[in-house]
């Protein structure tokens, strides 16, 4: 076949290929469905990532979102909270769950691991655990979608642990504050002193509620 001919036939079949491939991805929605379930949530422990993130609360939430009812209910009525926010197949939050929440908080889960409303632990502590479908066909609910308003380093992984009291913002208000951390956040699979390490942080943020809570009210 002259060498020109075969030059038009493949660049015409690459644009073809092309044209089908855009189509579906406009027509359908498959982008969507790899997107939310791939590109935009990752196990952490899947990839082999210790996320190095800072500790430090803020009263900035990740999206500009305000806090969810969920949050202001809990910390109006109750006290600081503990959410962990897990998927399917993810072998770090299962692994947190086992070694730390199991152990040594004592928190009960179903055998699916799936979310429940609250447990109190540490103290006044509620501790939630947000069940995230990768199932595009799943509803959104309030609790699923905070996971993109405590996100706050944007690391967009499993499992995520988000700690919320209230603070004195300094500007004549008393907001919820907060800090996010991030898979398995202790060096060498060190569980315990994960544990040591949350019950610091909430220790601090019980600190925190106590001074400020009846402002808050």
């Amino acid at each position: 076949m002259n060498k020109k001919i075969l030059l038009t036939v493949q660049i015409t079949t690459i644009i073809l290929f092309s044209g089908v491939l855009g189509g579906m991805f406009y027509f359908t929605d498959i982008y969507d469905d790899v997107e939310s379930g791939i590109v935009r949530v990752l196990c952490l422990s899947c990839i082999k990532l210790q996320p190095v993130t800072s500790r430090e609360f803020t009263f900035e939430t990740a999206n500009g979102n305000p806090h969810p009812d969920f949050v202001v209910n809990t910390l109006k009525n109750k006290g600081p909270i503990l959410i962990q926010y897990g998927e399917p197949a993810c072998a770090a939050c299962d692994r947190m769950i086992d070694n730390v929440m199991k152990k040594y908080f004592k928190i009960e889960f179903e055998e699916d691991k799936s979310s429940f409303e609250t447990q109190v632990i540490a103290g006044n502590i509620s501790f939630y655990y947000i069940y995230i479908y990768k199932d595009p066909s799943m509803p959104k609910t309030e609790k699923t979608e905070s996971f993109w308003t405590y996100d706050k380093d944007n690391i967009r992984g499993f499992p995520m642990f988000t700690i919320i009291t209230i603070e004195y913002d300094h500007g004549g208000e008393i907001k919820p504050y907060y800090t996010t951390l991030y898979g398995e956040f202790e060096d060498d699979y060190n569980y315990k002193k994960m544990y040591e390490t949350f019950i610091e942080i909430l220790e601090f943020s019980n600190e925190l509620y106590d001074r400020n809570i009846a402002g808050y009210k």
